[in-house]
C-alpha cells in the first residue's frame, strides 16, 4: 500500500502545538491574574514571617545566654592570682538564684533556660530546699533537648537526689533507674548506690542487699563505689559465722551516742557535670 505523502504547504496548515500551549497558558493567567498576584503576596509575607520569628528566636537565645553567664559568675569563686592583695568575693547565690529564675521565667524554652533551670536546682539543694530543688530539676529535665543526653541523664539523676531527699522513695528509685539504664556506664554506681539508699530507708532490707550485688557483678563501678556497697553489704548481711558470746560485763553508766550513730543520713550533692565537660577519669 502506497504511503500518503504531505507537502510542506499542508504541515504549515497544521496548528502548531508550543504556539497553542502558550495561548492557553496565557488565557488562563490572564484570567487567573488576581489570584496570582494575591499568592505571590502572600507567600512573601510567610517568608517574612518565618525570617522575622527566627532572627526573634535567635535573639532571645542570646539574651539568655548573656544572662545565664552574668549569674553564673554570682557563684563562681575566681582563682586566686599570683601577688593578688585585694580579697577575692564570696558567691552570691541569693542574687544567682534571682537572676536564674528570671532566666527560666522570660527564656525558659531556650537552651540557657533549661541550663538555668539545673543550675537553679543545685544552688536550691545547697541551701537545703529539697522540694524547690526537686521542682527546678525537673523543669530541667524536661526542657533538654532530647539529643542531649547526657545532660537529660545528669537531670534524672539529679531528680533522683531531691526525690529521696524529701522521702519520695519510690520515685527515687524510679529516678535512679533510668539512670542506670542510661548508655553512661560511668553514672551507674551512684544509680545504684542510691536504689540501694531508697530501698534501706524504706525498710526492704533484701530489695537493698539485690540491688548492691547486682552492682558488684556490674563490673563498671569505681573502687569507691565498690567499697562503699561492700561495705553497706557488710551491715545489712550479718557475718556467717558470728563470734562467740562474752560474758556479762559490770552495769556501767549509759553512754550517750556519738555522733556518727545518731546522724541521719542524707543523699548526696547533685552531679554539677556539664554536657560539654567530658566524663569524669575513672
Amino acid at each position: 500500500m502506497a504511503r500518503q505523502r504531505i507537502t510542506r504547504k499542508e504541515l504549515l496548515k497544521e496548528p502548531d502545538q508550543f504556539l497553542t500551549q502558550s495561548a492557553l497558558a496565557f488565557e488562563w493567567v490572564k484570567t487567573h491574574g488576581r489570584e496570582i498576584v494575591y499568592g505571590v503576596i502572600g507567600l512573601v509575607v510567610l517568608i517574612g514571617l518565618i525570617m522575622a520569628w527566627m532572627s526573634w528566636q535567635r535573639s532571645q537565645r542570646q539574651q539568655a545566654a548573656g544572662m545565664l553567664h552574668e549569674a553564673l559568675k554570682l557563684i563562681e569563686t575566681p582563682a586566686p592570682q599570683a601577688n593578688q592583695t585585694a580579697p577575692v568575693p564570696a558567691p552570691d547565690s541569693g542574687k544567682a538564684i534571682e537572676k536564674l529564675r528570671e532566666i527560666t521565667e522570660s527564656y525558659g524554652n531556650t537552651p540557657a533556660g533549661a541550663r538555668a533551670s539545673w543550675h537553679l536546682g543545685h544552688l536550691y539543694f545547697e541551701k537545703g530546699d529539697a522540694q524547690a530543688a526537686l521542682a527546678a530539676y525537673r523543669q530541667a529535665r524536661d526542657r533538654f533537648p532530647s539529643q542531649q543526653q547526657l545532660s537529660v541523664t545528669l537531670a534524672a539523676l539529679n531528680v533522683g537526689y531531691a526525690q529521696e531527699a524529701t522521702g519520695a522513695w519510690e520515685q527515687a528509685i524510679d529516678s535512679y533507674e533510668s539512670v542506670q539504664q542510661s548508655s553512661f556506664a560511668w553514672l551507674h554506681g551512684e544509680a545504684y548506690l542510691g536504689m540501694g539508699r531508697c530501698y534501706e530507708a524504706s525498710g526492704a532490707k533484701d530489695k537493698a542487699i539485690d540491688v548492691y550485688n547486682r552492682a558488684l557483678a556490674d563490673g563498671k563501678l569505681t573502687g569507691e563505689v565498690q567499697q562503699t556497697i561492700n561495705e553497706r553489704l557488710a551491715r545489712l548481711q550479718p557475718p556467717v559465722n558470728p563470734p562467740p558470746a562474752q560474758p556479762p560485763k559490770a552495769e556501767t553508766a549509759p553512754v550517750e551516742p556519738s555522733p556518727a550513730e545518731t546522724h541521719v543520713e542524707t543523699p548526696p550533692m547533685p552531679e554539677k557535670t556539664t554536657e560539654g565537660e567530658s566524663a569524669p577519669a575513672k
